[in-house]
């Protein structure tokens, strides 16, 4: 009977394996791709893979795209279903590598669907940021929006327990009408070094120009007023249980239909005085309330923060609803936005971690495994 049960246990944890089963509670119900899974373990194995449309990629160790920043994008229906993933314990990481789900060039009622990324390490390599000029940015094809991951009209995506620091621009975004996201257990930070870099060379966004060490923002949810969920009712994303910060200067920027619940804001570094480039190394706010976003923020954790909760619209008389409830604020500085309606419905079930364990639990399972 012992054996039985050992065998039955065996095949269902291979279940688990082969159909890449993922519970998290939130928007998303995605469970990725059900295809074979393809493990890379270096550059050209990844470019192999993409190029053969493997849907199901497993990343083991370390994988570097090179000194200037390479992005892959996934931009066709032919991508619904997909999987990247890291094996755990090898310490998956992909190194000025950004992974772009890009479905804005479809039919207007059509978007990639079904997409899981998960336990892997997004990062820049600074020494290879600070050698860049503008004009190698926009040759390279990178363009001023390099980031971990970016999921543009995409349906139905779960983001989880996945790494993303040093890299320009956010982070990660949500943008272009996509929908269903839920972005559960990653850390997103900044260190000391992408800090404190000297040089700290200056790029164009679009236009504007800002120093290097000044952008260090993690999150975007609908890239302005006319892509946020008032104007599209999509942009339905789940944030819960992540750990934002150390050395983050401002944002989540939420424009969606945001739940953010279990997250831990951690400002403890509370970055002060100038950088190399003379610009503040202050945070400007912790989370960011945007126009035309309905946001229930609830059971978080800000500690140190500035400006925790704080609205900044595109335009003065932009609308918003927002409601703030059982949140933690210890430490913090500047003002902290109340709620401006009673409540905010969210559909599905999930655990509220209390705030006496929430540090120490979003540190323990937040970020790569």
């Amino acid at each position: 009977m012992k054996k039985l049960f050992v065998a039955v246990s065996t095949f269902i944890f291979m279940l688990l394996i082969t159909f890449n089963i993922t519970n998290a509670a939130g928007f998303s119900n995605a469970k990725g791709s059900t295809q074979k899974a393809t493990i890379v373990k270096n550059v050209q194995q990844l470019n192999d893979a993409i190029k053969n449309k493997q849907h199901h990629i497993i990343v083991d160790g370390t994988i570097n795209g090179g000194n200037v920043p390479k992005t892959y994008t996934f931009a066709d229906k032919s991508w619904d279903n997909l999987t990247i993933e890291g094996l755990k314990g090898s310490k998956p990481a992909l190194v000025n590598i950004q992974l772009k789900v890009d479905g804005e060039l479809l039919p207007a009622n059509q978007s990639i669907n079904n997409v899981v990324i998960k336990n892997i390490n997004f990062y820049g390599n600074i020494s290879d940021l600070q050698k860049l000029n503008n004009d190698q940015i926009n040759v390279g094809g990178v363009g001023v929006n390099y980031l971990g991951v970016s999921l543009r009209r995409v349906n139905n995506a779960l983001i989880k327990n996945n790494d993303f620091h040093d890299i320009p621009d956010d982070l990660f975004s949500i943008s272009l009408s996509s929908d269903k996201v839920t972005v559960d257990h990653n850390h997103f930070w900044f260190s000391n070094k992408w800090l404190n870099m000297n040089p700290d060379p200056k790029w164009n966004w679009v236009g504007d120009w800002h120093d290097l060490a000044s952008e260090r923002l993690p999150l975007l949810v609908g890239a302005n007023k006319n892509d946020s969920y008032m104007a599209t009712n999509k942009l339905h994303v789940t944030l819960s249980n992540n750990w934002f910060g150390p050395n983050l200067k401002g944002r989540p920027l939420l424009r969606g239909y945001v739940h953010a619940y279990n997250n831990y804001f951690d400002n403890s570094t509370n970055p002060t005085g100038q950088n190399a480039q003379g610009y503040s190394q202050n945070q400007y706010n912790a989370m960011q309330i945007g126009s035309g976003s309905n946001v229930l923020s609830e059971h978080n954790y800000f500690y140190k923060t500035n400006n925790s909760q704080n609205v900044g619209l595109d335009s003065k008389n932009d609308a918003y609803k927002f409601v703030t409830r059982h949140n933690t604020f210890r430490n913090t500085t500047g003002t902290s936005a109340k709620s401006n309606v009673k409540s905010i419905k969210i559909p599905y079930k999930y655990h509220l971690i209390t705030s006496h364990n929430l540090v120490n639990t979003i540190k323990k399972t937040a970020g790569v495994k």
